[in-house]
């Protein structure tokens, strides 16, 4: 972090205040931002849009990822589905979105969770196919019960994978989020940074895109962070 903000300052020194302010510049902004409370409504609306197309994402994702982990035929026919949709530039969807569903909410989430969609489910397939059936098969020897076989067997290989692929959803839909404000929102954080850029107002561009950067640090080190400590905290036992 210090090498990056190090970065930051002599690149602000070579080159004018006006093409890229340097930290203390773009922090003071924001923090007076912050203090007015004038950026917190744009964070809050940012946020719901990311908590919702997250969960879309996930769900579908979990719910494909393990149907073809475990169904071969199920692997086969959303193979192509899923290549196809892997394939559309993120922006196509987005736009295809707007112009359907029309410019508002709903098409701004789903635009962000679609594309988000398909890597998730590979990720998750893959790791349901690496389950280790010699486990589940001593489970079913010793004459475990099917919840013990769940919970005890298959959920702490699944849980990984899981985990991992929720972080690195997340780490791409807010950026999706982001875009999709960029395109067509009228508030948001993604819609501020657009705003600031035809102004060419570089602090508050960089303003606004730091205070989401420093709340995603906050969700992806403190919540995650926690969070997984308690989902695997069976390991140090």
């Amino acid at each position: 972090m210090l090498s990056l903000v190090g970065l930051w300052y002599i690149g602000s020194w070579t080159m004018s205040e006006r093409v890229l302010p340097g930290p203390y510049a773009v922090a003071a902004v924001l923090y007076e931002a912050m203090w007015s409370g004038e950026i917190w409504g744009d964070i809050g609306i940012t946020l719901g849009r990311i908590v919702i197309a997250f969960s879309i994402a996930m769900v579908i994702s979990a719910t494909l990822g393990f149907t073809m982990g475990l169904s071969h035929g199920a692997s086969v026919f959303f193979r192509v589905w899923i290549v196809s949709f892997i394939t559309i530039p993120a922006l196509v969807v987005m736009l295809t979105c707007y112009m359907v569903v029309g410019l508002n909410d709903t098409a701004a989430i789903l635009g962000a969770a679609i594309p988000i969609i398909p890597i998730l489910t590979i990720n998750i397939r893959d790791g349901v196919k690496g389950i280790d059936p010699k486990l589940l098969g001593m489970a079913k020897a010793f004459r475990a019960g099917r919840h013990q076989q769940i919970f005890e067997v298959v959920a702490p290989q699944v849980a990984p994978i899981l985990v991992a692929s929720a972080r690195f959803g997340l780490g791409l839909i807010w950026k999706m989020v982001l875009f999709a404000e960029v395109l067509g929102r009228g508030d948001g954080i993604g819609y501020k940074i657009e705003f600031y850029y035809q102004m060419f107002n570089m602090k508050e561009v960089l303003a606004h895109a730091l205070s989401f950067l420093l709340v995603m640090l906050f969700i992806e080190v403190v919540i995650l962070g926690t969070l997984e400590k308690r989902i695997f905290r069976w390991r140090s036992q």
